[in-house]
């Protein structure tokens, strides 16, 4: 197990950048930004596509023992590979004519590009969790889901609608931010976590159990920044939210669902 996680994390250390300087190429070559002095926004930009298309695939193949590891880092390598390919493929025909549809000026692209990068994560995830599920196919777990993880997959639908429908729990005058501050963030959370509690509840894959985690540590920094400007109601608020994220972690690290999830 720890051969196979330290080598996928050194491969996934290597195509993360190596993802984001393609990305900023094919921006390059649409005449979109300078791939050699980029911008804030297309930096950003390029590095939450390349985390999208690059770690899916890791953490779907890394607890697989019924392959050789060199088997398994081949073909994890080449589901990133695929799943830029399609990226490219998308990107490099639509990205322009997609900006002056909306009516973008070449000045506000690295804006844009930032704003737009949360919702674009959502497609890209997808599509590379798929690209490695059909190249690296696992089967699931043999036997019933245990009490456990009955238990993580209610909380987490509790807290995924709680984070949705959060902001509607607050007075209007209030003047604390709400947590993933903005419609796209928002958006991109909330798929976030839809999809992982799918992965991990239903699919039974091991491997995504710290992608959940990372993505509550992401949240709780949020709930971090909101504290400040939080009144009574909205600490009533974060406090239920980071609840419902500390014992859906608890529940899928006790022993029980450890011993299922595969």
């Amino acid at each position: 197990m720890i051969p196979r996680f330290f080598s996928l994390l050194l491969l996934a250390l290597t195509a993360i950048p190596f993802a984001g300087w393609l990305v900023l190429i094919c921006a390059d070559f649409l005449s979109l930004e300078d791939c050699l002095s980029p911008q804030s926004g297309w930096t950003a930009f390029a590095l939450i596509t390349a985390l999208s298309l690059v770690l899916p695939p890791v953490l779907h193949g890394w607890p697989d023992h019924t392959r050789p590891l060199r088997d398994i880092v081949r073909e994890t390598a080449r589901a990133i590979l695929f799943s830029f390919a399609l990226f490219a493929l998308f990107f490099l025909p639509g990205a322009r004519p997609f900006f002056q549809w909306i009516g973008v000026p070449e000045l506000m692209l690295p804006t844009a590009a930032l704003f737009l990068a949360p919702l674009l994560s959502c497609p890209l995830l997808y599509i590379s969790y798929k690209t490695a599920a059909a190249l690296l196919p696992r089967p699931g777990p043999d036997s019933p889901r245990p009490g456990t993880i009955r238990a993580f997959s209610t909380l987490s639908l509790i807290f995924l609608l709680a984070l949705v429908l959060h902001g509607f729990a607050l007075p209007a005058e209030s003047p604390a931010p709400l947590i993933h501050h903005g419609s796209q963030s928002m958006i991109a959370a909330a798929w976030r976590f839809f999809a992982l509690r799918h992965v991990l509840a239903v699919c039974g894959n091991a491997g995504f159990v710290p992608a959940w985690g990372g993505c509550c540590i992401i949240s709780l920094l949020e709930i971090g920044r909101a504290l400040p400007e939080a009144g009574a109601a909205e600490l009533m608020v974060l406090a239920v939210l980071f609840v419902l994220m500390a014992a859906s972690c608890v529940c899928l690290l006790l022993p029980s669902s450890r011993k299922w999830l595969c």
